[in-house]
Formats: structure tokens, sequence, C-alpha cells
């Protein structure tokens, strides 16, 4: 009797506790335990993200700007009074309404002896409202070419202050009707194990179904990374938050992996976020670019070059370097066909001749290879070198 689309289990028991208080002598009285979690989707009501925008509250598609710490007006309680009126024409109400019966079979006494036993049916009634909402969801690229910021405006729908927390990140604590941004940091997904036709799945009836699976399966792999929950002290009350559905299209590829890895290695030492690899002036340094596919077809050939420069952290890129760092060989880096599931390797050396912090910036060659695949593909990872003097060896 469910209408509504569930996440999870919604009522779930132990009945090997109840069994343990029989049999049950006269006068005494068994108690069976039922736990209700419930965990719905009320990201596309549309009369109550209506309510929200009329308060001031961005809501993820809708074009209104979303700030970044707001108390929204008190609004006159939606929920009727009596519940068949919800259902009324022209009505709306923040609550939903789930339905169960329960059934049971008992017997005892002489009774049971001669094979007689009765039936009992008890109906449930629930009625869920919203604790958050995640009125707007985007994302902002991380340092790190394998990671990015996942950006969600949480609006606290009730009437309690609420602290909402995540993997590794920071407690919120929101008051009663305020809307704050939470940024977590997360590592990106690899979605390609994913069926992508209905050839990987013959359980689907069509294309738009497959699609819809694989969106949701998405959104669950992506909302049990990030943990978030939401704990109301005063009432000594805690729940979980999901984001699977509010995650749109442009999001979740945000939040993908790219099928192409780029490893660039400086004298064996792996380069990314603000890893700075220190070197030997006058000494040769390796210098290795490794490609992973992990797409379903051959890529490539690529030809990339890579070009030093100093940062002078005002703006000015200094790349007339001729005179301080040299490649040995050549500093265009030729990748050939890669297929899938296998990496090519790249070796090449550089050579400093004065001391200082360097970069290297790398491009690609246009051809047709590199056009045919989207740039989300071709992220390399930032490389920073500091060249220092050698220590001179003491004389014994």
């Amino acid at each position: 009797m469910l209408s509504e689309k569930l996440y999870g289990d919604f009522l779930s028991w132990k009945l090997e506790d109840t069994l343990s208080q029989f049999p049950l002598k006269p006068g005494k009285i068994a108690t069976f335990v039922v736990n209700i979690k419930v965990k719905l989707d009320f990201s596309c009501q549309e009369n109550l993200l209506q309510d929200l925008n009329d308060d001031g509250i961005s809501v993820s598609g809708l074009p209104l700007s979303s700030p970044f710490r707001q108390v929204v007006k008190p609004r006159v309680e939606a929920k009727p009074i009596n519940p068949q009126e919800s259902s009324k024409s022209g009505d709306f109400s923040h609550v939903k309404t789930l339905e169960a019966i329960l059934y049971f079979k008992y017997s005892g006494g002489p009774g049971h002896v001669e094979g007689y036993y009765r039936n009992l049916s008890l109906g449930l009634h629930v009625e869920v409202e919203p604790s958050v909402f995640f009125t707007r969801v985007s994302t902002l690229p991380a340092t790190s070419t394998r990671q990015c910021h996942l950006l969600l405006d949480v609006f606290n729908s009730t009437e309690h202050e609420l602290t909402i927390s995540a993997r590794n990140n920071e407690d919120l604590i929101l008051h009663a009707g305020e809307c704050q941004r939470m940024a977590i940091q997360v590592d990106k997904f690899n979605f390609e194990s994913f069926p992508e036709s209905p050839a990987d799945g013959t359980q689907y009836a069509n294309a738009k179904q497959l699609e819809e699976e694989r969106q949701q399966a998405k959104g669950l792999e992506i909302n049990s990374k990030l943990d978030i929950c939401w704990k109301i002290l005063s009432l000594k009350r805690e729940g979980e938050a999901s984001v699977e559905g509010v995650l749109n299209q442009l999001v979740l590829e945000h939040l993908q992996l790219a099928p192409l890895q780029w490893d660039i290695l400086v004298d064996g030492k792996l380069c990314d976020c603000d890893v700075v690899v220190d070197c030997k002036v006058g000494d040769p340094v390796p210098l290795q670019v490794k490609l992973t596919n992990w797409s379903k077809n051959s890529v490539g050939p690529f030809a990339l070059t890579m070009t030093p420069y100093q940062d002078y952290q005002n703006g000015v890129h200094n790349y007339e370097l001729q005179d301080a760092i040299t490649f040995v060989g050549s500093n265009t880096f030729y990748i050939d066909s890669v297929k899938p599931t296998k990496d090519s390797v790249y070796f090449g050396a550089l050579l400093f001749l004065y001391t200082g912090d360097f970069y290297l910036n790398i491009k690609f060659h246009e051809d047709n290879c590199s056009k045919e695949l989207p740039l989300s593909w071709f992220c390399l990872p930032s490389v920073h070198i500091r060249a220092v003097e050698p220590v001179a060896e003491a004389k014994l």
C-alpha cells in the first residue's frame, strides 16, 4: 500500500526478540517492536519548491541566485487538519503519507493443541515531513584533477535547530528555516562499470528506463560516499539526508572520473595537488608521463609539449628560461595508441642550471584524435619543481 518511492526499508523488526518471550503466561504481556525508518524524495514536490521560492530560497533548476546564508520568514503551517482534505484539488501539503498493514497469526492454550489459531490485522499510518532540503546543487574543481567540491545549499525545514554533517567534513548548524551552503570535497567516481546499452541490461524495457536506472545507481553510489546525516539535539532525533533525487546530469558529469588517467612523475614522485618535487641543480631529473585508458575504446596517438615557466605570484609568468632549464632530448612527448585497460609510458629528463621554483605548462597538439574526445578527458596534474643547490660533501 505504498504509493511513494521508498529508499531502503520502511519497516523492520527482529521476530526473535518477541519469540523469546513465549510461551506467555496468563496475565503477562509480550512486546513486539517495529522500527520505522523512512527516506522519501521531496525534491519533485512543486508546491513545496514554490513555497521556498516565495521565501527567497533558490531551488535547483530554477533561475534564482542562491544565498550563502539566509533565514526565511515564518510560514503558515500547510499541514491540513483533516488528512482526507489533502487530496482535494488546489490544496498542498509538505506531508507525505505512508500506510502499511501488519498481519499476525497466533495461537495458544487448548486451541493450539487442536490446531486452531487467530488472525490479527494491524493498520499503520505514518505521516512523513521533510527534514532538510538541498535547494541547489553545483560543483567546483579542486586542486587535484581526481577530486572536486560538491556544493550543497541546505535548507532546514524543521522548527528546531539542526546539525548536519558529512564524511570528513565539519558539522554545520542550521536554525529553524535557515539555509546555508555546504562544501564537501570528494574523490571523483568511476561510472564506467555501469551498463550503457540495452545489450548490457536486458532486464530493462527500453533505453530510457536503462538511463534512469543508471542515473539512480550513480546517485546511490555518490550518496553512500557522502554519508550526510542530520541531528536535532533538542528532540534526540537523527537521520540521514540523501542527494539521490537532486543530482542532475551536469553535476554527475563533473563528479565522474575522466576515463583517461594522466600521471606525471618527476624523479619518481607523483605530481598532484600541492606536491613540490625537490631536485638538485646540475643533475638530470627523470620525467615520466603515463596514460591509462579506462574507456571502452582505443585512444590516441597523442602529442603534448611541456614548457617550463616561473610564476611570480602577481599574474606574471616568465617563459624566458633558456638559460635556467633545458630538456634532455625533446620537450614534446609522443604517446602511441592505447587500448582499453592498458597504459602507455613516455620517458624524458630535465636539467636545471639555476635554483628556483619552476612549473610545467602542458599543452596537447590539436589533431583529429584529440578533437574527437571531450576536453574533460585531458586534465593533467600541476607540476611544481624546486631546484636547490647540491649539498657539498664534507672532506675528511
